[in-house]
């Protein structure tokens, strides 16, 4: 199977706490705040003092509200599963005072970031090398999804212990597909692009009525799009930009020729319509004005919330018929644990992070309802069973296709070059060629 490069980062930080799956279970144990629990910090390193207390270890995670209670039970496992330690949570959605607090002297001992952020915060040195950590005390690295160490490492050493992954695949209106004469969703982008002609109608003013290409959302169509014809925006290597291959160059022409068929300007309006409506109840897959739709496996809660009516399926994201074996390509992201340099109780951070990543994680994810990074939970009944659309998903990690993040030093700014060309070429100003060969000569410029 074809390896996949890494890409564009960005969805856990738009996601992550905002549009979270509904999960399998809740209890209603006390989160504390950044600003709490003070005394019984300071008493408990008093009675450590006097032989009778655990060592007390602070953990910040930026989860709120409903998901801060579900950390904090998290915690409170940890807490009575051992005597060693004492496990101390602390709210802190303001990531600033991450980089202020790691960066001088009142560092927590173990934080929460996403995959990006580990890669960030290492490049300013401020992560312990979780990879050294976790030989010297015999710890299987082979647990986690290759994509999620790839996300997680620089240089071969991890610094992140992954506990979440993030991935995209295709939902689409079963109602719609049998209303063009099909009974299977598509498993080529060719046989999609057919389906989705045959399904897009106009109304009376020549307007788009039903979308049936999956130029929505934006990202997805950016990124999922591309990688379903073998598309990368940088080598193997994980630092050459790639922007004028032949992979890239394929998608465009077919998502031009989709605009071209409807009118460039019909499909920008119907798309940023979308986009104003996004996961409201005027959503357009959930008003049946789509026919496929790449995101997460939080559309599914997100559909019964607003139209329960919706006749809906998951499929995985399709391949091309040159490349049959990349159906279930997806971006992929994390979150993760990290322990700043800066930590004062390191032992007990290795221990409550590695605990959370192997032993603690399934109770977690069946709480938030997220998918897992760790391999042995993908087969997993019980976490299935917290979302009906997990199974798919399940199914897509399982193929490997998971395209990890972009590391170059200058990632926001090839990202940005990314939507900028990518942005000429659906609006018709650039050919795909003329851009993606512009794009190149300016990426390669970074680093």
């Amino acid at each position: 199977m074809r390896k996949r490069t890494r890409i564009i980062s960005g969805i856990l930080a738009v996601l992550m706490g905002a549009v979270a799956v509904a999960g399998c279970k809740k209890e209603e144990p006390p989160v504390q705040s950044q600003a709490g629990a003070q005394d019984t910090k300071a008493q408990a390193g008093a009675d450590q003092a006097g032989g009778a207390a655990p060592v007390p270890v602070s953990y910040w995670y930026y989860h709120k509200g409903d998901e801060a209670v579900m950390m904090e039970h998290v915690i409170q496992r940890f807490n009575e599963s051992q005597s060693q330690y004492v496990v101390e949570g602390f709210s802190v959605p303001d990531k600033q005072k991450y980089l202020v607090a790691m960066s001088g002297d009142e560092s927590p001992d173990v934080i929460e970031l996403t995959n990006s952020e580990v890669v960030s915060y290492q490049g300013s040195g401020l992560l312990e090398n979780l990879t050294a950590m976790g030989n010297s005390n015999g710890f299987d690295f082979g647990v986690f999804d290759a994509p999620a160490v790839d996300n997680n490492s620089i240089d071969g050493q991890m610094y992140g212990f992954p506990i979440t992954s993030v991935i995209i695949q295709m939902f689409y209106n079963k109602d719609i597909l049998e209303q063009i004469g099909e009974k299977e969703p598509p498993e080529t982008m060719e046989e999609l692009y057919d389906m989705a002609v045959r399904a897009t109608t106009l109304d009376g003013d020549g307007n788009i009525d039903v979308l049936g290409y999956p130029l929505f959302p934006l990202a997805s169509a950016r990124q999922e799009l591309i990688y379903a014809f073998g598309g990368t925006w940088v080598a193997e290597d994980g630092l050459t930009p790639t922007a004028d291959s032949q992979e890239i160059l394929d998608s465009l022409h077919m998502n031009l020729e989709f605009r071209n068929r409807y009118g460039i300007d019909q499909v920008q309006k119907f798309v940023a319509t979308g986009n104003t409506n996004r996961y409201t109840p005027q959503d357009i897959f959930f008003a049946g004005k789509q026919l496929f739709r790449f995101d997460g496996p939080w559309l599914a809660n997100q559909i019964r919330d607003n139209n329960p009516d919706i006749n809906f399926g998951v499929a995985l994201i399709p391949g091309t018929q040159a490349n049959p074996e990349l159906r279930g390509v997806s971006r992929y992201e994390n979150t993760s644990l990290g322990i700043p340099v800066g930590a004062k109780e390191k032992e007990g951070a290795y221990a409550f992070a590695s605990w959370f990543a192997t032993e603690g994680v399934k109770d977690f994810l069946m709480e938030i309802g997220s998918l897992p990074a760790n391999k042995t939970l993908f087969d997993d009944e019980e976490l299935m069973a917290c979302n009906d659309v997990f199974p798919s998903f399940m199914e897509a990690l399982k193929t490997g296709n998971g395209v990890p993040s972009l590391k170059m030093a200058d990632t926001a700014q090839y990202t940005s070059l990314i939507e900028e060309y990518l942005d000429y070429v659906y609006n018709g100003t650039k050919t795909p060629e003329d851009a993606m060969e512009e794009l190149q000569k300016a990426a390669s410029q970074l680093r």
